[in-house]
């Protein structure tokens, strides 16, 4: 008998064993029971007409830092508004649906800084918005353009997007995309750090144009 690299059963036994298709770990039926687990993967989410969609950003492991912006940031005017920006965009690209009435914000105030599930939900019913827009942004320079290349600067930007189902708890749709922008100083980019984040903001739009088709697209045929 030589050595092998795996083991596995006989080939015998391979015929008499029964179909596994439910878990059999306590903890899995501690968490959802394997009834809710049959009905949910075996069912669908219909979008309802003239619904109203609640919108939260979740923050992005890398948020604008002090090289592009300045030390405290968070109190930029260009910031904010750039911020402001991305939540008007994907705001009037979701509007476009035939399915959708209206889109509102979801407070910051309404939620824990890492809200779970459960939460989002009733926060959401509150504002009676039977549909939850997540998304998450991740943008940045790539490191070789912020020191080595003389007035270009490329960036990327990753989106993420979920949609969750208020009634159910079911997330139907996620999308992720990436883009990359390179761009070149002009007489508009007073320094810099203009160029940068003029680079940046593009990639970013990007991606949230990609992100928003798909949306859009799911929505409107479900």
């Amino acid at each position: 008998m030589g050595a092998g690299g795996y083991s596995s059963y006989p080939s015998v036994y391979m015929n008499e064993e029964p179909l596994l298709a439910k878990s059999l770990f306590a903890s899995d039926n501690a968490i959802i029971s394997q009834a809710a687990i049959d009905t949910i993967l075996s069912s669908r989410i219909k979008i309802p007409e003239n619904s109203k969609v609640a919108l939260i950003k979740f923050a992005g492991p890398t948020e604008h830092n002090s090289s592009t912006y300045g030390y405290g940031y968070w109190r930029s005017e260009a910031y904010l508004k750039l911020q402001q920006s991305y939540v008007d965009t994907l705001t009037s690209k979701i509007e476009h649906s035939s399915k959708i009435n209206s889109v509102s914000v979801l407070p910051s105030l309404l939620t824990p800084q890492s809200p779970t599930i459960p939460v989002l939900r009733e926060a959401s019913v509150r504002l009676q918005s039977p549909l939850l827009v997540i998304y998450r942004i991740n943008s940045d320079i790539y490191e070789e353009y912020r020191v080595f290349r003389s007035n270009k600067s490329k960036a990327y930007a990753t989106v993420e997007v979920v949609l969750l189902d208020v009634r159910t708890g079911i997330i139907p749709f996620t999308s992720i995309a990436t883009r990359e922008y390179q761009s070149t100083k002009t007489k508009e980019d007073t320094n810099d750090r203009d160029l940068i984040r003029r680079t940046e903001q593009e990639a970013v739009n990007r991606a949230l144009d990609k992100v928003a088709e798909e949306l859009i697209h799911f929505l409107n045929t479900n």
